[in-house]
């Protein structure tokens, strides 16, 4: 169809199509082969200094060039400065695949990532939106694998199951508070070893 149209703004559909076909693709191999990796025990982790509010920036800063016009992504609540000894790939993984879901499911208003300080010392890292929220009866399922709430929302159904290993295997756990029509927020808690 490519070859043979002629007509520049259809090629032009038909490229953002491929394109976006491909991205999914590759991130169904992507996840097929973290859930196998992180099942045979092999996942790398690598374990380094980390300036939380740079991560959380990078994200924002990423993620703001694949929203909606109307929807804004916004860093939230933080403190002034944070530094913990954890796997830095792997964090960005975690709140990254929490902000893309988010993105599929908010049309208007904003994605807030955001993380504080809880009274046992653990760091609580969060993403709201104002999305079309979660039923109560389903919240449990969607960690699980190849869950998907809506069929026609693109994606594997693996993102978030491979999130809830990575943060178990950081020593924390994760969860989500959700109501239909009001948006979700999507959270870890991890222990906090070595912060200044």
């Amino acid at each position: 169809l490519l070859v043979e149209e002629e007509d520049r703004k259809a090629c032009r559909n038909y490229m953002k199509i491929i394109e976006s076909n491909n991205e999914l693709l590759l991130q169904l191999i992507n996840d097929i082969l973290d859930i196998a990796k992180i099942e045979a025990g092999i996942y790398d982790f690598v374990f380094k200094e980390v300036d939380v509010n740079q991560l959380c920036t990078d994200i924002v800063c990423s993620m703001k060039l694949k929203a909606p016009a109307d929807v804004e992504v916004l860093f939230d609540r933080h403190l002034s400065q944070c530094m913990i000894v954890s796997d830095y790939n792997r964090l960005q993984q975690v709140i990254s695949n929490f902000v893309s879901n988010a993105l599929k499911f908010t049309t208007e208003g904003s994605i807030c990532i955001g993380y504080d300080r809880m009274p046992t010392g653990r760091l609580r890292f969060y993403v709201t939106d104002t999305g079309v929220g979660i039923p109560f009866d389903k919240q449990k399922e969607v960690f699980g694998r190849f869950v998907k709430l809506n069929n026609f929302a693109p994606g594997t159904g693996l993102g978030l199951s491979i999130c809830k290993r990575i943060v178990e295997h950081l020593g924390g756990i994760i969860g989500v508070d959700s109501e239909p029509g009001k948006g979700s927020c999507f959270w870890f808690e991890l222990p906090v070893a070595g912060e200044k």
